[in-house]
């Protein structure tokens, strides 16, 4: 009987640990991630890649970062001059549908300068890199994250 009580004790303990996950609100984009995490994070995404940058000796890489937890005065710092700030408003303006948008969004060329899909969840930032060889492409995008910015795209083209 003792026995009994103590496995169907064990049992329900068990049981509530996925609950517990349930209630955990705390967002993994708040706050600063380390570039072996962020690293980590994507390595599905190096390996995937790894054949074809490796294909060619250098890359011009598109980094796509998740903005939504980040501070206003560090989203500004990202703003430069010549910044298409207004890109998210007109995909969302031409087609009322957020998830349509931001496909928009990450299908348009972005310059140096970046540019922003802001106002909503999630808000995206996305910029070109500089000319690098495959090899570096991942840890130069992880270097480049702020506190509250996720790293959660990176397409690229060869040459440079």
């Amino acid at each position: 009987m003792h026995r009994a009580i103590t496995l169907s004790a064990s049992l329900a303990s068990l049981m509530l640990l996925p609950a517990c996950s349930l209630f955990d609100d705390t967002d993994k984009r708040e706050g600063k991630e380390s570039v072996a995490a962020c690293e980590k994070r994507l390595s599905k995404w190096q390996k995937e890649a790894e054949d074809e940058l490796s294909a060619a000796s250098s890359f011009v890489p598109t980094y796509t970062y998740d903005i939504t937890k980040m501070e206003l005065e560090d989203v500004q710092e990202l703003i430069v001059t010549g910044s298409d700030e207004l890109a998210g408003q007109r995909n969302m303006a031409a087609t009322n549908v957020t998830s349509t948008a931001v496909d928009n969004f990450m299908a348009e060329a972005v310059d140096e300068k970046g540019s922003f899909f802001m106002g909503r969840d999630p808000a995206l930032y996305r910029v070109r890199g500089e000319p690098r060889p495959g090899d570096e492409v991942l840890s130069a995008g992880c270097e480049r994250q702020k506190a509250g910015m996720r790293l959660i795209d990176i397409s690229f083209t060869r040459g440079g």
